[in-house]
């Protein structure tokens, strides 16, 4: 964990958070994103094994790689995910690759089960205890909300919450990050924002949003790690560490 916060000029009144994988995780912490995807697909009728979703994603992104299709290999925004995922259905053979059928698969991601990670509820409860704002915001479609709301309803209202589909743009764009403290009706030097990518969730707070410091969530490694980051980003690999980092 990066030292403190105590180089910040501004006080912190309101924390943001991401949601997949920050605070939450669907299916199973032991579902990898590839597994994720294939029960995703059989949800919605696509005959298809997880051996064979890992084969089309690895052809698609070996031609996105040489130029031969576009696309991007970490799609954020509702279009490129969706793009992916035709793509994705039409290399699996499935008869419907339209788009109207990969907005509902789309959609669908944020009705599966969802579950919260241990640290989640402490580290809220904490922060509400020291009167500081909650707000979510994801790069997301709006079926999500139904499952927030079941998960953090009692915690982070509704109108604390902020996603991508619903405003039109995305992470790491600065302009969600604003709509997102404007919801809070806070000023973005007076928040941080944690989340799980470093690129599109930290950095982009500081460097696009303003935000007084932006928080990776690494949850993957436990290790210090040797990487330098840029001013008021720091790295946690717990979410409690967030407190000793307040």
């Amino acid at each position: 964990m990066n030292s403190s916060l105590d180089t910040l000029h501004s006080p912190i009144t309101a924390v943001l958070f991401d949601w997949d994988f920050t605070l939450a995780y669907s299916l199973g912490l032991d579902v990898s994103h590839v597994a994720r995807t294939a029960i995703l697909f059989q949800k919605y009728g696509v005959a298809c094994t997880e051996a064979e979703v890992v084969a089309a994603q690895t052809a698609l992104e070996t031609d996105i790689k040489s130029g031969a299709v576009s696309g991007s290999l970490r799609p954020q925004k509702k279009r490129e995910i969706i793009q992916l995922y035709r793509e994705l259905l039409r290399r699996l053979g499935h008869p419907d690759d339209s788009y109207e059928f990969a907005y509902q698969i789309y959609a669908g991601y944020g009705r599966l089960p969802h579950y919260l990670y241990d640290d989640v509820l402490p580290t809220l409860h904490q922060l509400q205890s020291r009167n500081l704002q909650l707000g979510i915001l994801s790069n997301h479609s709006s079926s999500v909300r139904r499952t927030i709301d079941q998960l953090l309803g009692n915690i982070i209202p509704q109108q604390n919450i902020t996603i991508s589909e619903e405003v039109g743009v995305h992470k790491p764009g600065k302009t969600i990050f604003r709509r997102a403290v404007a919801k809070l009706r806070q000023k973005p030097a007076n928040c941080i924002y944690v989340g799980d990518n470093l690129e599109v969730d930290a950095i982009a707070a500081v460097q696009q949003g303003g935000f007084a410091a932006g928080i990776w969530i690494d949850r993957l490694s436990n290790e210090e790690s040797l990487l330098t980051l840029p001013s008021h980003i720091y790295r946690l690999t717990s979410l409690t560490q967030l407190i000793l980092l307040l």
